[in-house]
């Protein structure tokens, strides 16, 4: 089960503004556990361009193109917020990445 995670950023003196659409966003698309679990549902960092946030979710086997659709449908919400930046990554488990070498875990 891939890992799924997006980091999004904004200017400082947009946060009222990305506060106020988070709430507009959750209200239309709330958690999806059909869909995976989040592992880090949310973390926040202020750095010197602004705020930075983090969630980790673990993606249901077979479900990645549908939480990938869900998540770019939500960051499409914020696109109205000048300076907001969306980053989407998507990771292999240590099983996944070893199965591509023709490995495995030890039993």
């Amino acid at each position: 089960m891939p890992y799924l995670i997006v980091t999004t950023s904004w200017p400082s003196d947009k946060t009222d503004a990305a506060a106020k659409k988070f709430f507009e966003v959750m209200k239309k698309y709330p958690p999806d556990n059909k869909l995976g679990t989040q592992v880090v549902p949310a973390a926040f960092s202020r750095t010197l361009q602004g705020i930075k946030a983090m969630v980790i979710t673990e993606v249901k086997k077979g479900k990645l193109e549908d939480a990938l659709t869900r998540v770019g449908k939500m960051l499409a919400m914020y696109r109205t917020i000048p300076g907001y930046e969306a980053q989407v990554e998507t990771y292999m488990t240590l099983e996944e990445a070893l199965g591509t070498i023709g490995m495995s875990l030890p039993s």
